[in-house]
């Protein structure tokens, strides 16, 4: 009972905390209880993109292609623009006729005979398509496009056999053609279209980035980021992510390397880097102290300069002032005596103690009056 009872707990630690209606994403509906993602979207806060997702493939699969040809010995008339006019069965029937002739054969068991589209002058030009219907294979486009080229041959031959100037065609109540005027499209039309299903299925704002390609032997609709498909974007050593500008590769850094570029084929070691980074950085160091110690030198060099301005050497016990001259605008300034002042230095060297000093009375001096 109590391994139960821990079992218990250990699931209920593990277990994510339940969403709430402000986790959901990408315009998830919320039911109350939990989010309902959008189409093309999953997760319980449906934030992942479906990269994938297999096609609906009938087992039967239905195509037709567009033939116009022109028939040379009937008159276009109002009656044939009348799908209820005799005129206009009677036409359709001979033309359908002969083209089950042309058409069917055993090496075209996929023939299921045409449909008219429209009849318009000129003598009478006629617009049909040729049915086909063949079983699924993955090779179906392949064999489609083998089958156009086939009608094209048999449509051309037989216009070519019932030409207005033949001699058969004059001898016989068939309908001539112009072979010059045959058209055959070149495009073969599915009973159901494939990426329709891909921009039907997919998310709204991601279904321009989805196509059609095979994925585990099966028709699916992916992107460029969906692994195992034939244009697999290439992200190395990165990881393909589907975003709304398109699928981009996101580069790792690894404990070795960081990797960039558009499909992370380029790398840097972080080794280097750091190298690099502290070789440059312990030649700024080196830098620095021989500015400091050349700026120094400049320093005191410039004080001994000063220095020796400033002493007698000359005149014993006097005073030099060779390099300092004061200005008469100047002599009212204390600031700017103070400061010339302050670098005076008395040599006191050669003063000789024993020297008498004799000064002169003051005399005192009248003006005439």
């Amino acid at each position: 009972m109590l391994v139960i009872w821990i079992l218990t707990l250990g699931l209920w630690l593990w277990a994510p905390a339940p969403v709430t209606r402000g986790q959901c994403q990408n315009g998830t509906i919320w039911n109350g209880k939990e989010c309902v993602c959008a189409q093309g979207f999953f997760g319980y806060q449906c934030k992942s993109l479906v990269d994938s997702f297999f096609l609906e493939i009938p087992e039967i699969i239905n195509a037709t292609l567009g033939v116009t040809v022109k028939v040379t010995n009937k008159n276009f008339t109002k009656d044939l623009n009348n799908i209820s006019s005799p005129e206009y069965w009677n036409f359709t029937q001979l033309f359908k006729s002969q083209m089950d002739k042309a058409y069917m054969g055993k090496d075209f068991p996929q023939y299921r005979g045409v449909i008219i589209r429209r009849l318009f002058n000129g003598s009478v030009v006629v617009e049909h398509d040729v049915i086909m219907e063949a079983n699924y294979t993955s090779e179906f486009d392949e064999l489609f496009a083998n089958l156009s080229k086939l009608i094209k041959v048999k449509i051309m031959n037989e216009t070519k056999r019932l030409s207005g100037d033949s001699e058969e065609c004059r001898a016989s109540s068939h309908l001539c053609f112009s072979e010059e005027a045959t058209i055959v499209s070149e495009n073969v039309m599915l009973g159901f279209d494939l990426k329709e299903q891909c921009t039907q299925k997919a998310a709204k704002d991601y279904a321009q980035f989805y196509f059609v390609d095979e994925l585990d032997g099966k028709l699916a609709c992916v992107t460029k980021c969906t692994s195992g498909t034939k244009l697999q974007l290439n992200c190395n050593e990165g990881e393909c992510q589907l975003q709304r500008s398109g699928p981009h590769c996101l580069c790792p850094t690894s404990d070795t390397h960081w990797y960039w570029g558009e499909t992370c084929a380029l790398s840097t070691s972080k080794s280097l880097v750091y190298g690099s980074v502290g070789a440059v950085g312990a030649l700024l160091v080196v830098m620095v102290v021989i500015l400091t110690v050349f700026l120094g030198r400049s320093q005191r060099k410039l004080h001994r300069q000063e220095y020796n301005l400033w002493q007698g050497e000359d005149l014993p016990g006097g005073f030099q002032n060779t390099g300092i001259w004061e200005d008469e605008n100047l002599k009212e300034d204390r600031f700017a005596l103070e400061n010339i002042y302050s670098h005076f230095q008395p040599s006191l060297e050669n003063v000789d103690p024993t020297t008498e000093l004799h000064i002169q009375r003051p005399r005192v001096l009248t003006t005439a009056q």
